[in-house]
């Protein structure tokens, strides 16, 4: 029954809610298999092309291709539905049944998107409503979590840039964050768009979900062009005054958490940007100043230096100085 009904969601639709990259010509990225954001190394397309009809999908790298839910299979145990194990196949249901439940479009029909942005006013009370890293028990899983990502909690807890997530049965959860969402990804930063407004959230796993990702943004609403900002980078892409020591993209939740943290600790004047996908469209908006250092803190592989190329090429004009995350906060494990 599940498949009948998962088949009939567009193939647009479920890449949307698996988080990938809308781009230019009806294409996204990156591809689950081979790991490319781009078609090429110049064009601006995204390594996967949508069909027409919406029931279908390509990657133009790697040719691994097929239906909506080969592409959830893909994202779960990298291969076409029909290949995967029990284990694996039972998550691809258990996905899709979230999504069905969750109200995903049933028609062949592109989905209407209600806006990039969710409504600030209830960001904001969620945000508002969660709580600070010292209000939470030394016991509690979220902190536990933090734990073994190494973080400096102290550290962490100054810095202001992440929360936990209500347990309260009488919260009145958003639609595009439902309740079943905070037993899981219960931990939280606030995202920016390149003015400086806090318009979105962004949630990491505190334990291994049974299907789904790491992270996740709110349900229905984009991520494209934003960022997660550290205390000092909020002040620099709002042009407020402020004395620099330099500028750090990095990518991912966590090694956002850890350069926040180890800014504090440091206590030096370093502006943290923290991004995901589609967030480095954006940066030819920032406010930087003329003269200041630009670090892009990254994985030490092939995906990290395109991800160091994609933000040089937003920046034309401008050095920027790329710097293994292993050898700058203790490595990345997001």
């Amino acid at each position: 029954m599940w498949l009948q009904q998962a088949e009939k969601i567009p193939v647009s639709e479920v890449a949307q809610r698996l988080g990938l990259q809308s781009m230019k010509s009806n294409s996204v990225g990156p591809c689950f298999n081979c790991g490319a954001l781009h078609r090429g190394s110049t064009d601006k397309l995204g390594s996967i092309g949508l069909r027409t009809d919406n029931k279908g999908w390509k990657c133009h790298r790697c040719d691994a291709g097929g239906s909506g839910i080969d592409l959830v299979s893909f994202h779960v145990g990298g291969s076409k539905f029909a290949q995967l194990n029990q284990m694996n196949k039972d998550k691809v249901r258990v996905w899709f049944q979230g999504e069905i439940s969750d109200g995903a479009t049933l028609t062949s029909e592109p989905p209407k998107l209600r806006g990039s942005r969710p409504p600030i006013a209830e960001v904001h009370s969620l945000w508002k409503s969660s709580l600070k890293l010292n209000q939470v028990s030394e016991s509690d899983e979220s902190i536990s979590f933090l734990k073994t990502r190494h973080l400096n909690l102290n550290a962490l807890s100054k810095s202001g840039v992440v929360r936990i997530t209500p347990e309260r049965s009488d919260y009145s959860w958003p639609s595009w964050w439902p309740s079943g969402r905070s037993q899981i990804w219960r931990v939280i930063v606030p995202a920016f768009d390149h003015t400086g407004q806090f318009v979105s959230l962004h949630g990491r796993a505190v334990k291994p979900p049974s299907a789904g990702p790491k992270t996740l943004w709110p349900k229905g609403f984009e991520a494209k062009g934003l960022f997660m900002p550290n205390r000092h980078a909020v002040k620099m892409i709002r042009g407020q005054a402020i004395d620099l020591d330099g500028l750090l993209f990095v990518e991912g939740l966590t090694d956002f958490l850890k350069c926040s943290a180890e800014v504090e600790d440091l206590d030096i004047n370093l502006a943290v940007l923290g991004g995901a996908s589609g967030s480095f469209s954006a940066v030819s908006q920032l406010k930087i100043p003329k003269n200041l250092k630009i670090y892009v803190g990254t994985d030490p592989d092939e995906q990290g230096r395109e991800y160091a190329n994609r933000i040089q090429l937003q920046l034309p004009g401008r050095t920027t100085y790329r710097i293994p995350l292993e050898n700058l906060m203790g490595g990345s494990d997001d």
